[in-house]
């Protein structure tokens, strides 16, 4: 049985055009007709030619292609090389293979190249290259496809008559001398062995062309998937796939057609970051954010009834990730959150030695891939030998999670975890293949990279269907009647020349007819152009913008507007591009497919009926009101921190005390002020606990700046990574100052500090709703201490960028944190007791004490230790708090759930970024309101709300 051969440049993702033939006298088979392109061919020659190998990724290639750089150390590219090898050998390798491809043979003669330098550091590698399989230890390069055709043109033109190649005719989509120079030599060394080689026939004919064009792809899309729910013959119909159809999938489903699932051919298989993501977990220096990412990550379809897989068990990640956003650095020191963590899973696993003593034997693992044992990083250079147990132990567990016993996964998820499995073999499997064991970090992600899978993944599946779908329009099938090209614009990619014409000279001298790219491009336009030649009707869909970017139509296109003026002059009243495929007949705006009640496009026509247009609008309030009573739901333990979020916005309270709503642990892990923040309060509980700074002793700046030095990597690792080391020295030097500036003010006024982090609790009775309900108030206060009297004092800490906001707060009687100190506070002495806050970062107090706070005029003087109640003291804040919080718990157990500040955003249609002083005054009015009913309102800009989107004042308002 003979072979019948197809053969089209563009044509290797067309094989289901392949089929069997059949004698009509007979039921015997005649031979195989095959539809393939150079791909295809090369494969079927390799097969009949006995010369067929095993499929090689290309970092392979690139990692053994390196390695022969390093050992010719070319000066051409030296620099290069030293600075990023992995790429710069990409690079040449790229140039390599298509001068081979081209027919290269280099010489022997390193002068042959002087004038040519880049070619001759190609020579002077390939000097080097013993091509072999990989097992083949005497073997430097694996063969790639450029060297599979010379080889096969070799074995060709030396066994071709006399070797059962099995092909009987070869029928070319192309003209021949339109093709590289090395398949020209392929076809007629395959002629010379007894296969006929001829040329199809052009096609003259033009279709007739439709443009339809949307503003964006959802109207685009809609108008779309309306033609194909309504399409006839659907068998002679072919839907070229221009791009992603995610969203014309979502307007066929709606309509019960089947779907495409194209995915976005830029788009990586998200399998593909959970290389990166480990690597940058365990590599040093320890970035907390990235070691979060780590532990929370997880894989599986969103929409599956099975449950999300994660990489890190979930009894083992909870707690770690706790332990980060108690303190955001890994630290052994005992009394770390971490090794908290990792004691408290080592006394659980007694409870459950099968369950959790895997779980503490994950955790410790772990704790000792990040923290104790770490792959080795020195000068930026990274031990590939020391990151081995790492990438064991990443293999492992993958491995686990694809065949746990018992454990239910979507077909998704298992895609996800193969694909994650095949990325980490073909990493180490490039790493093996390097000569040198230390790299850059960068080059190792940038082969992590290399080595991902690219496979898409699209939101919806595939669905049989009798029209045929392809990506390109040369692979459009020729019994196609007509076209639906979808997204029909012009594709970002393009031929570029790899040579100059200095340089192709050169080659041409020693074998090898390097095709420019402007040959290579017009051969793939002809391509395109011939397979629009096959249908009667060409209908293209191109929205105005995708993804937010101007598109313009596929160049294709321009090409057939030249033929379609040619064909029928008298039709348009200029032959340029423009005037074609803007004539009216031509182009079809979304909006004029609707006249009346009927949608009309080509030969398709269907009813509309009329329905009131759906428009997104924000929303007008945010606050809301339910039937019902929600006492269940009133909290039995307050904070100052529920209290002030209960104070400025008891919907958000609700949200997030009540229902639980909150941020993902990336999110919680702190950084910025915070963690600064949390980093100096630890300082000075360290101080106070450890005696330095209490019962009158003062600190020295040296047991601070010690005191610092050890705790920063426990509380504080974010400033040890690259980059940081002038920021961490600015925050040494100012916490140094702030702090010996905190006690000695202290001490001068006569403070003596009797503890640190202190909690404290108080029960308050409240009455709520007419009934009287007790709750637990307490909390940690910063900083406790006494006058020589016994009058208590209380100084809470805050790092902030500015300290006029608490400046304002005790002036404008909003300080609730400090009132409710001096409410729970043990009383003592004559008066009030004393609460300040006190910057850290700009090293001053604020307070109602005028020695400690020079900047208030309304509070005792130095002299004055016992004045009782001055201007503004946070103690007579109290019954506004109380009356406060009890109409607020009264509202919220009536359904009523308040965001009084966010309604005034919604109102105005302000972003909570902008500002407004229209929305300043409407604030201040809600607060004067309340005051005047005796209660406080607290202003809490929404920027900072962390349900702001969820209320529909931020982001996108659908």
């Amino acid at each position: 049985m003979k072979m019948h051969i197809k053969f089209g440049w563009a044509l290797d993702r067309a094989p289901w055009q392949s089929q069997n033939s059949v004698d009509s006298t007979s039921a015997n088979p005649t031979g195989t007709t095959v539809v393939t392109g150079p791909l295809g061919l090369l494969g079927i020659l390799q097969t009949r030619l006995g010369t067929t190998r095993p499929t090689v990724n290309r970092p392979v290639r690139i990692a053994q292609y390196r390695s022969l750089m390093a050992e010719a150390d070319h000066p051409w590219y030296h620099r290069s090389f030293a600075t990023d090898p992995w790429n710069t050998a990409h690079h040449l390798l790229r140039l390599r293979d298509d001068a081979i491809e081209a027919g290269w043979h280099p010489t022997t003669d390193p002068d042959d190249y002087a004038e040519h330098p880049r070619l001759d550091a190609l020579a002077a590698v390939e000097r080097l290259v013993r091509l072999g399989p990989a097992y083949d230890r005497n073997a430097t390069l694996v063969p790639g496809r450029a060297d599979d055709l010379r080889e096969v043109l070799t074995l060709i033109r030396h066994h071709g008559p006399n070797w059962p190649l099995g092909i009987n005719t070869i029928e070319l989509q192309d003209r021949l001398t339109d093709l590289p120079n090395t398949w020209q030599n392929i076809l007629e060394a395959l002629n010379v062995a007894g296969v006929t080689i001829t040329e199809v026939s052009p096609h003259s004919g033009v279709p007739e062309l439709t443009i339809v064009r949307g503003s964006d792809e959802w109207s685009t899309a809609e108008a779309a998937a309306r033609w194909l729910s309504n399409a006839p013959d659907r068998d002679k119909l072919c839907i070229i796939s221009g791009g992603s159809t995610t969203v014309l999938d979502h307007e066929l489903a709606r309509r019960g057609t089947p779907t495409l699932g194209i995915a976005r051919r830029s788009a990586t298989s998200p399998s593909g970051q959970v290389l990166p993501v480990f690597l940058s977990a365990i590599l040093p220096p320890t970035d907390i954010r990235r070691v979060a990412e780590f532990l929370s990550l997880s894989f599986g379809a969103p929409n599956s009834e099975a449950s999300a897989k994660a990489l890190v068990p979930r009894s083992v990640s909870k707690a770690l990730l706790n332990a980060l956003t108690a303190e955001p650095g890994l630290s052994g020191d005992p009394d770390s959150a971490w090794m908290k963590a990792l004691r408290d899973l080592h006394d659980d696993a007694d409870t459950d030695p099968e369950v959790k003593a895997k779980a503490a034997e994950t955790a410790h693992t772990i704790d000792r891939l990040i923290r104790l044992s770490p792959p080795s990083v020195d000068n930026d250079l990274v031990d590939l030998t020391t990151l081995q147990p790492a990438l064991d132990w990443l293999a492992s567990r993958l491995r686990a999670l694809a065949h746990h016993p018992g454990e239910t996964a979507s077909e998704t998820t298992t895609t996800f975890i193969t694909e994650a499995t095949t990325h980490l073999n073909s990493f180490r499997e490039a790493l093996a293949q390097l000569s040198e064991r230390k790299l850059r970090v960068r080059e190792l992600f940038d082969i992590a990279d290399a080595c991902a899978p690219t496979a898409p993944h699209s939101t919806a599946e595939a669905v049989a269907a009798k029209w045929t779908v392809v990506s390109e329009p040369s692979e459009v099938p020729d019994d196609c009647e007509t076209i639906l090209w979808w997204s029909s614009c012009r594709s970002d990619s393009s031929e570029t020349e790899l040579w100059d014409p200095e340089e192709t000279a050169a080659l041409s001298h020693a074998g090898a007819q390097i095709s420019t790219a402007a040959e290579r491009e017009r051969l793939r336009q002809a391509a395109e152009l011939r397979g629009l030649r096959h249908a009667a009707t060409l209908i293209c869909f191109c929205p105005d913008r995708v993804r937010g970017e101007v598109t313009s139509l596929h160049a294709a296109l321009s090409r057939l507007a030249e033929e379609i003026a040619a064909s029928d002059p008298e039709r348009f009243a200029s032959k340029g591009v423009d005037a074609v495929l803007g004539d009216a007949s031509v182009a079809r705006p979304v909006p004029t497919l609707h006249e009346a009640e009927t949608w009309r496009l080509c030969d398709v026509s269907t009813t509309l009926d009329e329905v009131t247009l759906e428009t997104t609008t924000p929303p007008s309030t945010i606050s809301r009101s339910l039937d019902g009573e929600f006492t269940h739901i009133l909290p039995d333990r307050l904070s100052f921190t529920q209290i002030e979020q209960l104070l400025s916005d008891p919907l958000g309270w609700t949200l997030e005390r009540a229902l639980g709503i909150k941020r993902g642990f990336s999110s919680e892990v702190p950084t910025g002020n915070r963690m600064i923040g949390t980093f100096v309060h630890a300082i000075v509980e360290e101080l106070v606990s450890r005696g330095a700074a209490a019962n009158g002793s003062l600190p020295t700046t040296q047991i601070i700046a010690e005191t610092f030095d050890r705790l920063a990597p426990r509380f504080a690792s974010e400033l040890f990574l690259p980059g940081q080391k002038a920021r961490l020295g600015t925050i040494r030097s100012t916490v140094l100052a702030s702090l010996m500036s905190l006690f000695t003010a202290l001490q001068n006024r006569g403070i003596t500090l009797t503890g640190a982090e202190a909690a404290f609790t108080h029960a308050w009775k409240l009455t709520v709703g007419g009934a009287p309900k007790t709750v637990e108030l307490g909390g940690m206060r910063d900083l406790e201490g006494t006058f020589d009297d016994g009058r208590p004092v209380i100084v809470d800490l805050k790092w902030s960028n500015s300290g006029k906001r608490y400046r304002t707060m005790i002036d404008d009687g909003e300080a609730v944190q400090l009132s409710v100190y001096s409410r729970t506070a043990e009383s003592g002495g004559d008066g009030n007791p004393l609460t300040a806050y006190f910057l850290l970062k700009q090293g001053r107090f604020v307070c109602t004490d005028s020695v400690l706070d020079p900047d208030f005029t309304g509070g005792a003087d130095a002299t004055d230790d016992i004045g009782t109640d001055p201007a503004g003291d946070p103690a007579g804040l109290w019954p506004r708090i109380e009356a406060s919080v009890e109409h607020v718990l009264t509202k919220i157990a009536a359904g009523d759930f308040e965001s009084l500040s966010a309604d005034v955003y919604a109102d105005f249609g302000i972003r909570p970024e902008e500002k407004n002083t229209d929305l300043n005054k409407e604030i201040k009015a809600i607060k004067d309101a309340a005051s005047e009913e005796g209660r406080l309102f607290i202003d809490k800009p929404q920027r900072f709300s962390a349900f702001n989107i969820i209320y529909g004042i931020a982001g996108d308002d659908s």
